[in-house]
């Protein structure tokens, strides 16, 4: 798994409810650092989730999402084991992907 995404699910009442945190600056570009310069833009602008190759969360992020963005969630029906896949990408073009077996 990498460190920049981290997974965490919990198999309940027939379901299983999915946290994922993705660790990142979310910065809007408006901000301006102590000396008064402008702090340069860099925010996620997509992520997905995938559950064993199907889309199953498809999301659009922007400058008003706070750092290090988590995405709660909850699948119905699943397998145990069932093999969750996390993707995002960022508008300096940075990508980061994580997988991890649901519970």
């Amino acid at each position: 798994m990498s460190d920049e995404i981290r997974i965490r699910s919990r198999r309940r009442d027939g379901g299983v409810d999915v946290m994922v945190l993705m660790l990142h600056p979310m910065e809007s570009g408006l901000r301006k650092d102590a000396q008064g310069r402008p702090v340069g833009a860099h925010y996620i602008t997509a992520a997905t989730v995938l559950v064993d190759d199907r889309m199953v969360l498809e999301a659009e992020l922007g400058i008003t999402v706070a750092r290090d963005p988590l995405l709660q969630f909850r699948l119905e029906a699943l397998p145990t084991g069932a093999r969750l896949r996390v993707q995002w990408r960022d508008n300096r073009g940075e990508q980061q992907v994580a997988e991890a077996d649901l519970a």
